[in-house]
């Protein structure tokens, strides 16, 4: 299997290393030390959107280009290793 970085694909890497490291506080803030896939994906892009103005592009070939690259971020090992963190913090806390 070729992997990137460690990471699955280019694609999962680049979302962790954008945007992973601010997760755990993220959710942490709010008492969550633990999540699934589909929310990691959801908090993740709509923070993408919302900080990169990634809502206001137009159809076109740019925006297919990076709605092609969401979908092959493995959601399911990004949040593993968020998981992981969260459980440190959630023990640290205790």
């Amino acid at each position: 299997m070729t992997t990137f970085n460690g990471w699955t694909n280019k694609e999962t890497w680049l979302v962790n290393l954008w945007y992973l490291d601010g997760m755990p506080d993220y959710f942490a803030e709010t008492g969550q030390f633990e999540t699934d896939p589909r929310e990691l994906e959801e908090a993740v892009r709509f923070i993408a959107e919302e900080s990169e103005a990634l809502s206001q592009l137009p159809s076109g070939l740019l925006s297919d280009f990076i709605n092609d690259a969401w979908s092959e971020v493995n959601w399911f090992e990004l949040s593993e290793s968020l998981n992981a963190t969260l459980s440190e913090m959630s023990s640290e806390a205790a």
